[in-house]
């Protein structure tokens, strides 16, 4: 009889709790890693023209994409950042009427510190946002020639750009339309120029410094100062001015380099002379112990042993005197040493 009392507690509880989260004002959802859908509620379903959340609970996140490919800038956006917010999506009603949603998720850890969900509230921006348009065109109203000029729809991906952009990225102006710019941009840096995106819609403007590789495979740095354009009040396109500072950033490289090949001389110059005088002492020492052993003392050959590292010890200590450049080698987690025997 308890048991039954208890479990229909717990069924009102569950109940409550499920009418409660259903009444919030918000689309909230539950998605596995892999990108089912475990839980929405109903205002969830209604942003999606659906009258409940079971007509998608269990079914995959992608379908709602408008873009497939969104779903992988979310969730890669997420497991670097533990959380995204006010993302701006695109989304396919139930009917293929597109919305646009900003989306604010969370990744969730299992007692592992493994990811196992993704939690997520969307917020319907469609009535801010105008992508029925005809695409803009640059100005011809020449700039300064060392200026890039880019339009861009409001994923960033290429609507038009001056024949010098198209250039730096080894392509005609025909061949850029309708690509992502992030397609250009390395890895590292794609989650930046997805926020920078995010930021745009939030604030109008915004300024940021991005490395893109051409069609050849040379890496270039553009800062970009963009600027969201917006039509009767709505967003429209963005549209960026962007300089190639490729040859400054190389400078400040070159200038990094030279100071830490600097510090490096100067870090191992101190270093092999302060431990030239107490190596030199202990090689005298292990000398004359040596000549006192008899060569059957069963100690010797652990005399012996110390002397070869002794003398591994000298040699490190004559390459780090020897420094003559600056080479690095990967350690661990990320963190990078002076590469000894290249750099002597």
């Amino acid at each position: 009889m308890a048991g039954t009392d208890a479990q229909n507690l717990s069924d009102s509880s569950a109940r409550r709790y499920i009418a409660f989260i259903n009444s919030i004002p918000l689309a909230i959802y539950r998605t596995t890693i892999e990108g089912n859908i475990v839980f929405c509620n109903r205002g969830f379903a209604q942003t999606f023209g659906l009258d409940s959340p079971d007509e998608l609970i269990g079914t995959p996140a992608i379908n709602l994409y408008r873009n497939k490919k969104d779903r992988g800038i979310l969730v890669d956006a997420i497991m670097q950042r533990g959380r995204v917010s006010d993302l701006p999506i695109s989304f396919l009603k139930k009917n293929g009427t597109p919305i646009w949603c900003a989306v604010t998720a969370r990744a969730v850890l299992d007692d592992d510190g493994i990811v196992v969900h993704l939690d997520g509230v969307l917020k319907d921006i469609t009535d801010e946002i105008d992508d029925n348009y005809e695409a803009p065109k640059l100005d011809e109203v020449a700039g300064d020639p060392r200026d890039i000029i880019l339009l861009m729809d409001l994923q960033g991906n290429l609507i038009d750009i001056t024949d010098t952009g198209a250039g730096m990225l080894g392509l005609s102006v025909s061949a850029t339309a309708g690509k992502s710019l992030s397609d250009f941009i390395i890895p590292k840096h794609r989650m930046l120029f997805l926020l920078f995106l995010s930021d745009l819609l939030k604030f109008g403007s915004g300024e940021i410094i991005l490395a893109l590789i051409d069609s050849s495979g040379t890496e270039h740095y553009l800062e970009c100062h963009a600027v969201l354009v917006k039509k009767d009040g709505k967003a429209h396109h963005i549209k960026s001015i962007a300089r190639d500072i490729t040859e400054k950033i190389r400078k400040q490289k070159d200038r990094t380099n030279t100071d830490k090949f600097k510090g490096v001389l100067e870090m191992a110059g101190g270093v092999a002379h302060r431990l030239n005088q107490p190596l030199t002492i202990v090689n005298n020492l292990i000398d004359d112990l040596i000549n006192d052993f008899r060569p059957d003392d069963p100690l010797l050959q652990k005399i012996m042993t110390i002397n070869n590292q002794i003398q591994k010890m000298n040699e490190i200590t004559q390459k780090i005197g020897n420094i003559k450049k600056y080479e690095a080698m990967e350690y661990v987690a990320g963190i990078k040493i002076v590469d000894i025997d290249k750099a002597s």
